[in-house]
């Protein structure tokens, strides 16, 4: 969500003080890799429903797929399986791994936080508790995200990062996600209370590229994440364009999100000064026109809708059907757990389905292929990954989701795609393998301690104030 950065005195004065460091931080050179004992599985997944997600691809029905290497090596039925761990996948639908295209995961401690009964707006509590976070808890917001990613059959994750206050911050969520084993993209952003007129940290923006550039392990890259002309005059976002531009970053804004902000005609804006492009990712969009949508679609961008927060704080409602009519390429995501509750893509991609058709009237508007496309082989376009991940194909990474659907309220399967948007929830996902490791198995966690974790952010929050 973008931030609004009206605050009382008195709010501020409420909250007090910053809090000291409280875990200890690595090096700020440091990326922390998955450890080797964690290797990619040499794994056949037998007897299938699989929904490869390639284009005009048929349900395949009783399929092996066969992984190695952190590749898929082959897709078929009887597949020869010697040397290979079995997965027996009877009665389960299998998917590529989801892929989030907007979460601020630095705030996921705050869940549920805001907007509460008679308390501050949910922008104004965000503001201003996020002065007094540190490195430690903001990396500790991207561990929680990420372990309920992993729950709910996330496999690629993108970090919206707006609450860098020094490099420290940056390297702290990097370092969470290089822990996490899963795929993700960084999105550099902002401090939150950073002035409308001040420029965003180039210099550490261009360190972290360098790191990753040199660290081919890494499943993780960069993309640079703006305030946009709704929050920042031209000659601010300008060089923000041109600077992305100069290191072959892509660009992230939200946009449109309320009819007051539409008044500033953001996309029209980007379009006049030429830096709409496939590179470009708008985010909510919940007020655009059809003037936007025309410029959006003719540009190549992409917009990520996240109903649920959406309309949790206000925004509206995603104009789906719109955006879909219009051929733009449309992803989703979680946004953030202080609104949306938990991490659950089964339920946005549900609420886009019905969006798109409770708005149009229309039963077909869309399909639920549709936005179970929207979830794996669209994003992954979106994000320029589209040849090594997205769908179910030899030679791409082994980034899949099992979803068990002997479950009560899953069975019976009629339509396999409608069982995933309408009837799944991450307590039915058996099995998530990211680049070939698997991360969670028969229904639980192998990456992370959740009660470990649940003290750590216990002592955060008590050091926050907010317990």
């Amino acid at each position: 969500m973008p931030d609004d950065v009206s605050l009382n005195r008195r709010t501020l004065l409420k909250l007090g003080a910053t809090v000291g460091a409280g875990l200890a931080l690595p090096a700020v050179g440091a990326a922390q890799l998955p450890t080797s004992a964690n290797r990619p599985a040499h794994l056949i997944i037998r007897h299938a429903t699989v929904l490869s997600m390639e284009p005009d691809a048929a349900v395949m029905n009783d399929t092996d797929v066969r992984l190695r290497d952190g590749r898929i090596v082959a897709l078929g039925k009887g597949l020869p399986g010697e040397g290979a761990e079995v997965i027996d996948a009877t009665g389960m639908i299998l998917i590529p791994g989801l892929v989030d295209s907007h979460w601020h995961l630095w705030n996921s401690l705050l869940r549920n936080s805001a907007p509460a009964p008679g308390g501050e707006a949910f922008f104004k509590s965000q503001l201003a508790i996020s002065k007094r976070f540190t490195p430690q808890m903001s990396a500790l917001g991207v561990r929680l995200g990420l372990l309920e990613a992993v729950n709910g059959g996330i496999t690629t994750v993108n970090n919206w990062a707006h609450n860098l206050r020094n490099p420290a911050f940056a390297q702290a969520e990097l370092n969470a996600m290089f822990a996490s084993g899963l795929r993700g993209r960084f999105w550099y952003g902002y401090a939150q209370d950073l002035d409308a007129t001040a420029a965003m940290n180039f210099a550490d923006i261009q360190r972290v590229h360098a790191q990753l550039q040199s660290t081919p392990e890494s499943r993780v890259d960069l993309g640079i994440a703006i305030r946009g002309p709704e929050r920042t005059q031209p000659d601010v976002w300008g060089p923000e364009f041109a600077f992305a531009k100069a290191n072959g970053l892509p660009i992230s804004t939200h946009i449109a999100v309320t009819a007051k902000t539409q008044k500033e005609k953001a996309v029209q804006q980007l379009a006049d000064k030429g830096v709409l492009g496939p590179a470009v990712q708008l985010v909510h969009a919940t007020h655009v026109d059809a003037q936007d949508i025309a410029t959006i679609a003719q540009s190549g961008a992409s917009v990520c809708l996240t109903p649920l927060t959406e309309m949790r704080v206000g925004y509206g409602l995603a104009q789906v059907d719109a955006l879909h009519r219009a051929k733009i390429p449309v992803t989703l995501g979680i946004d953030t757990l202080v609104l949306s509750g938990n991490a659950n893509p089964f339920m946005v991609m549900q609420t886009l389905l019905n969006l798109a058709v409770g708005i149009s009237g229309n039963e077909q508007a869309l399909t639920a292929c549709d936005v179970v496309f929207w979830a794996t082989q669209g994003a992954a376009n979106a994000m320029g990954l589209g040849s090594q991940i997205g769908s179910i194909t030899p030679g791409k990474r082994a980034d899949l989701t099992l979803i068990d659907a002997r479950r009560v309220g899953m069975m019976p399967v009629l339509d396999p795609y409608a069982s995933v948007v309408q009837s799944t929830t991450p307590a039915d996902v058996d099995t998530v393998i990211a680049d070939g490791r698997v991360l969670k198995r028969g229904g639980h966690l192998l990456s992370g301690d959740s009660a470990a974790l649940g003290r750590e952010i216990t002592v955060q929050l008590k050091a926050l104030g907010v317990r």
